[in-house]
């Protein structure tokens, strides 16, 4: 499902995400994923009525969503400081 990124010479100067690994590419499609899940369910429980009989269950997706998105925060930082670490100086 998650292609290996193919680097040019183009790219061998560039930012972290253009050396970015697999790794750290995974955590990043699911931070934007959780980050639009996050958000529409925010946008939702904001105009839902507070007695609601939807509201358990969509506060209960936002706890799910925000632990998941924490999942991937902390690995994609560990990542991250990891391949700048990789890269050369200058």
């Amino acid at each position: 499902m998650h292609r290996k990124k193919i680097q040019t010479a183009s790219e061998e100067k560039s930012s972290v995400l253009s050396r970015s690994t697999s790794l750290l590419d995974m955590h990043l499609e699911e931070i934007v994923e959780e980050s639009e899940e996050i958000r529409a369910l925010v946008s939702a429980l904001k105009v839902m009525a507070p007695h609601d009989k939807k509201r358990d269950d969509y506060e209960a997706r936002l706890w799910v969503a925000l632990t998941h998105l924490d999942h991937h925060v902390k690995p994609a930082i560990k990542e991250w400081d990891r391949v700048l670490d990789k890269m050369p100086d200058g």
